[in-house]
């Protein structure tokens, strides 16, 4: 017969163990992320005023960035000719999401988010010479690129090529173990954001219809520079 202190095998000693190595770890993740806090408050303090600091992932090892967002947001930064300094690292939004940027203590997530707080906040205005009905066709087709377009290319990365071109694109900050964890992940959001409940030839199709409508915008609307240019001349 058990005796009194113990329950189905598992003694009161045992019992004790375990709760204090649960407590033990919870108290250890609570001193992490303070210390944590600490290292970005100190860090925090060396941002230099009125400029951004650009949190985004490393350079990649032929382009500067295998995202095409930050490519985005920096091209953005640059064409403004707004201060900026880059912080690269694996750190994450509070909304999980890279890249995103401070300004002046203020963290702001999503880069067209940046974007326009940008605008707003120093008064940028790089399409003020476009009319509304150009503003709006920009618009759709930002949307697109951005929120269709850009998944059939995330398809083809993680899902069918299960990141394995990823570690050497990105130069070695991205390891092999890493893509596949990420590749697990992506998955499943595809497949919640829709396009990845198709199959890949599907989706190759629907990748063509996007490049082919882009296309056929871009080539209209550098004919149509070209004659006001021309007009100008």
């Amino acid at each position: 017969m058990a005796s009194s202190s113990s329950f189905f095998g598992v003694t009161e000693c045992n019992l004790l163990c375990v709760g204090g190595l649960v407590a033990g770890l919870a108290l250890a993740a609570v001193a992490f992320k303070r210390y944590q806090k600490y290292k970005d408050d100190q860090r925090r303090q060396t941002y230099p005023k009125d400029t951004v600091v650009l949190h985004q992932i490393g350079r990649g090892k032929y382009i500067p960035s295998i995202s095409p967002f930050p490519l985005k947001l920096e091209t953005y930064l640059r064409m403004a000719k707004i201060p900026y300094i880059n912080e690269h690292a694996h750190t994450m939004s509070s909304k999980g999401k890279t890249p995103w940027m401070t300004y002046n203590g203020e963290d702001v997530d999503d880069s067209q988010m940046c974007i326009d707080f940008l605008n707003k906040k120093l008064g940028v205005d790089m399409n003020k010479h476009l009319s509304l009905e150009q503003k709006s066709i920009g618009h759709a087709f930002r949307i697109l690129v951005e929120d269709h377009l850009y998944w059939t290319g995330v398809l083809q990365r993680w899902v069918y090529d299960k990141g394995a071109h990823v570690p050497e694109a990105s130069g070695g900050r991205v390891t092999p173990f890493q893509a596949r964890m990420i590749s697990r992940k992506i998955g499943p959001q595809a497949y919640m954001q829709g396009l990845g409940r198709h199959t890949q030839e599907e989706v190759m199709c629907i990748l063509r219809k996007d490049v082919e409508a882009l296309s056929c915008f871009l080539g209209t609307l550098l004919i149509a520079l070209a004659v006001w240019n021309s007009i100008d001349l």
